[in-house]
């Protein structure tokens, strides 16, 4: 088979034009359904310009895909991000449960664990990630990085955190956070005192995912 007919589409505009095929749809059929024209149509999917949050959600419906999918896609040439925070303001906004850190373990033990059935509350969050949750942190080991009661968004579908970065580790048979270093491999504290050091390990422990977002209230 063609590889060329394998690959994922890329833009916003490919995974239209893919889940509108998909859906046996063209492109005025698609236009009746959001209420533009077939033009219209035409031009999210060759790359003119992208549809704007409101209406690509009224599409990501019509054609039964999440607003994240069509919104994770690469932006049209055209649309090319002309501010730095562009790219932020258009990741998708996410109700993110706030678990237990206790309760973060569950993760590991069955895959089909959600964290949404865990949930204490929920707080609003923007993330390209998939697979979210968030906790309070109080630890002393990192209270440089994360003062305590910081609200830590992390990414469980992401076990594989790259050197230098946060990550949610299982340590001692419990759930902590700590920076992840591989030449030595240890795991490092980030705290004003000096009790804290670094636990060199000869493989990386088991992860339960990334740091992504850390929020703190004032």
């Amino acid at each position: 088979m063609n590889a060329a007919l394998l690959e994922k589409p890329r833009s916003i505009g490919e995974r239209i034009r893919s889940a509108r095929k998909d859906m046996g749809l063209n492109q005025a059929d698609l236009a009746v359904r959001v209420g533009v024209s077939q033009p219209a149509v035409a031009n999210w999917e060759s790359g003119v310009h992208d549809p704007r949050r409101l209406m690509l959600a009224k599409i990501a419906e019509a054609l039964r895909v999440s607003p994240e999918y069509l919104a994770g896609g690469a932006r049209s040439q055209h649309e090319a991000d002309s501010q730095p925070a562009a790219a932020y303001l258009r990741r998708p906004l996410r109700h993110t449960p706030v678990i237990r850190l206790s309760d973060a373990t569950r993760l590991l033990a069955d895959a089909r664990t959600d964290p949404h059935a865990m949930a204490l509350d929920y707080i609003p969050t923007t993330t390209g990630a998939d697979k979210v949750f968030g906790f309070f942190v109080d630890d002393e080991a990192v209270d440089l990085a994360f003062p305590k009661d910081t609200l830590i968004i992390i990414d469980y579908a992401d076990r594989r955190p790259p050197d230098g970065a946060f990550g949610l580790f299982m340590l001692g048979g419990a759930p902590v956070i700590r920076r992840w270093r591989e030449a030595p491999m240890r795991l490092e504290p980030a705290s004003r005192s000096a009790a804290f050091g670094p636990y060199y390990v000869e493989r990386m422990p088991t992860v339960i995912g990334c740091v992504r977002v850390s929020i703190r209230f004032h």
